[in-house]
């Protein structure tokens, strides 16, 4: 099992318990809206069986996490640019399979996001389906010959956090998510591959005043 499947299902089991947890009235009240960057960590899931290593990119965008009549549960809407690929050693009908790919995509996420207050902090998990859409894509020679990228991709993201209020105007997240591929993001003849990954984000935003 490697470091990716270990770290997903830890971060699954926190998220059920986050949202398991008694819930408490959140620390910034009404709808939140700003800005989310981080650092994420890709492998790439092959049908055959290939020699991988992960490959790591960027995300940046916005989010907004929208308030609902329950204080302690929003529905959070991202979008970022995110950066994923990865590394592959192998062998296709005889011909080597190797090489490295880079993929820029427009990601989008609804999450149902819940939360518990825990002294000054709150602690919160989201899980929800998201869309990726190819912005960029940059293949090995010898991959680029016997791949292609998916137009669109699909999967399902979760993380834990923890989010404080700094002052009246200012709230902020840290996150651990993970990211598993429900479908395809490259194919080729008899090959194809979707993106698995983990990672870390951080928010900065201000609530929306009515």
């Amino acid at each position: 099992m490697t470091i990716i499947p270990r770290f997903t299902m830890a971060v699954l089991a926190a998220s059920i318990a986050a949202t398991a947890a008694v819930p408490a009235a959140a620390q910034t009240p009404g709808s939140i809206v700003g800005v989310v960057g981080g650092w994420v960590t890709n492998e790439q899931v092959w049908r055959s069986e290939y020699e991988t290593e992960t490959v790591e990119g960027a995300q940046l965008g916005g989010f907004v996490n929208a308030a609902t009549p329950l204080p302690w549960f929003r529905m959070r809407a991202e979008f970022m640019w995110t950066q994923r690929g990865g590394s592959v050693s192998g062998d296709l009908n005889g011909d080597p399979l190797i090489g490295e790919t880079r993929t820029d995509y427009l990601t989008v996420g609804v999450q149902p996001r819940v939360a518990a207050s825990a002294g000054r902090f709150e602690v919160f998990g989201a899980a929800g389906p998201m869309l990726e859409i190819v912005l960029r894509n940059r293949f090995g020679t010898e991959l680029a010959v016997a791949l292609q990228e998916v137009a669109t991709a699909y999967g399902v993201g979760a993380g834990v956090g923890i989010a404080a209020r700094i002052n009246s105007s200012l709230h902020a997240e840290v996150e651990a998510r993970i990211f598993e591929g429900l479908g395809d993001a490259y194919e080729g003849n008899f090959i194809s591959a979707k993106n698995r990954s983990f990672g870390f984000v951080a928010r900065i935003g201000r609530p929306l005043r009515r």
